[in-house]
């Protein structure tokens, strides 16, 4: 096979011969195919705030190693990370070569890092993904931009009289778990919950994120039981009614995938876009004025400052020659997004927005079978949570300079940590943190009722004459008073007692049995 920057050798599969001697032997690590050099460590420890969302000299590395890089994701775990844009679109694309089925290379089937692909290739994938990829295309513009302002009303009212925010905690992070929940038909109450989790998990406290993991797991879990009890027409309903007829665990599966490869993206695509209108003016001018539309800046920001620098996904299905390197069967190759965004052979005009209009050549959302479903989806959620808080915090600048601001410390996710703006405030004080969804006690409204003045007595022969002073009707003579019998009193007989539909005993009350979603909730802690 013969692919990529610096390629060589024959255009099939090369199995065998010395060249493992270059490579690290049977058993030993991947080296460089240019300089010899040993796999370049992905799994240095970070401190937070460390990243200054830079990521890793792309540049430098490709210039080092070509458009392949051998490089050790976990201590003891070799791999290969793909730098050039020709080489990651390939593996992308090819499925002959490359598998994203992790099991070949791990019998447990886990993946050696973060993957965004279902696990499964050819009819088995097209299986567990039609699903999805149908019920998202039922959820069009008209039904999804409500639901998202709805959210993002809600949440910008929490903060919008103080004036200020984090627009990653306050907004961006809590924002695709309320808008994902409510497609669900699930109540405020359980996004809120979703939500937490999320933000338990990205916390980096291992004490927290670990319950989190399990809770979220059950709130999946918990979906499918009420939903298989209780459709409807939400996601979650249309997903298990498919015809592809998916047990629980393969809907659990595939519904936690979607929130899995979507929440934490989506959060901080919607993060890295404010901040490029807040840090470059020309860029907020072309926005708001008309110059760059909401999906060119979407896609303008996918090229500069995607989200996922990094994803794990593929393997190869057999010993190849690749990209001028051997790579043995089974061995694990990490999708290097940044790098390809920035790869000279693409990379023309990438500092100028207006240049890279209609430009989505990109490989954020992936590309091939495994491309991601929910494309459509993203971009109208994004689109319309940018909008939203541009148009409701007027004025809005940032509370920090630049470089104060601190980034994911992760090689993966390119996402901030927090971003304190400040705005033009708005609304009532004292009220700016009261959860809108809790009740509140309805105003009292005075009601005025007219009332009828009420009709005399009627008189006349129909309603009996008015009688004398003496007792008596005017004009006659009192008639002699005649005894009368008292009747009889006859003795009540007892009503039968009664029977049948109409007459039975009433029900006993029945006791309500909570679902394992209504459990979670009982148990749920909110964070302080």
């Amino acid at each position: 096979m013969r692919q990529g920057t610096g390629s060589t050798g024959g255009d099939d599969a090369a199995r065998g011969g010395s060249e493992d001697a270059v490579h690290g032997g049977a058993t030993g690590a991947a080296r460089c195919p240019h300089t010899g050099e040993g796999p370049l460590p992905l799994h240095r420890e970070r401190g937070p705030g460390e990243d200054r969302g830079e990521g890793l000299p792309w540049e430098r590395l490709r210039s080092q190693y070509g458009g392949l890089a051998p490089v050790e994701i976990t201590p003891g775990v070799s791999g290969w990370l793909l730098l050039g844009y020709k080489e990651n679109l390939q593996v992308l694309r090819d499925q002959t070569y490359f598998s994203a089925d992790p099991r070949p290379w791990s019998p447990s089937g886990a993946p050696p890092a973060r993957s965004g692909a279902l696990a499964r290739d050819g009819d088995e994938h097209q299986r567990l993904r039609l699903p999805i990829v149908e019920a998202l295309a039922s959820v069009g513009t008209p039904q999804l931009v409500p639901v998202v302002e709805r959210a993002a009303v809600r949440l910008i009212g929490a903060v919008e009289a103080e004036g200020a925010a984090d627009l990653i905690a306050d907004y961006a992070a809590p924002l695709p778990a309320l808008i994902l929940n409510e497609l669900f038909g699930l109540p405020d109450s359980y996004g809120r919950l979703l939500a937490d989790l999320t933000a338990r998990l990205w916390s980096g406290d291992p004490d927290r994120a670990e319950p989190a993991a399990l809770a979220v797991r059950s709130y999946f879990q918990g979906l499918v039981v009420r939903r298989r009890a209780e459709p409807g027409k939400d996601l979650a309903s249309l997903v298990l009614a498919h015809p592809h007829g998916l047990s629980d665990e393969e809907a659990v599966e595939a519904l936690s995938l979607l929130w899995e490869t979507g929440h934490e993206p989506t959060t901080h695509l919607i993060g890295n876009a404010l901040l490029k209108l807040l840090e470059d003016p020309n860029v907020w001018t072309a926005y708001l004025g008309g110059t760059l539309t909401p999906e060119d800046f979407v896609d303008y920001v996918m090229w500069t400052d995607s989200p996922i620098r990094m994803l794990a996904g593929r393997y190869s299905t057999m010993d190849i020659r690749f990209a001028g390197a051997r790579i043995r069967q089974g061995e694990p190759l990490l999708f290097g997004f940044a790098s390809a965004h920035t790869d000279p052979s693409v990379a023309r005009g990438a500092d100028d927005a207006i240049a890279l209009a209609g430009n989505r050549s990109h490989l954020s959302w992936g590309a091939g079978a495994h491309r991601c479903p929910a494309t459509a989806f993203a971009r109208e959620l994004v689109r319309t949570a940018i909008d939203t808080a541009v148009d409701r915090m007027r004025g809005m600048v940032m509370a920090v300079e630049p470089p104060e601001l601190k980034w994911r410390s992760s090689l993966s996710v390119h996402g901030l940590l927090e971003l304190p703006v400040w705005f033009t405030p708005t609304g009532e004080r004292g009220r700016s943190r009261e959860r809108p969804e809790e009740s509140r006690p309805e105003p009292v409204v005075t009601r005025w009722v007219r009332r009828r003045k009420r009709k005399p007595p009627a008189q006349g022969a129909r309603y009996q004459a008015p009688l004398t002073k003496g007792g008596g009707t005017e004009d006659t003579d009192p008639a002699p008073a005649v005894p009368r019998q008292a009747p009889r009193s006859r003795p009540r007989r007892a009503a039968p007692q009664g029977s049948g539909a109409r007459y039975q005993a009433p029900f006993a009350e029945e006791t309500h049995t909570p679902d394992p979603l209504e459990r979670l909730l009982e148990t749920w802690r909110p964070r302080d």
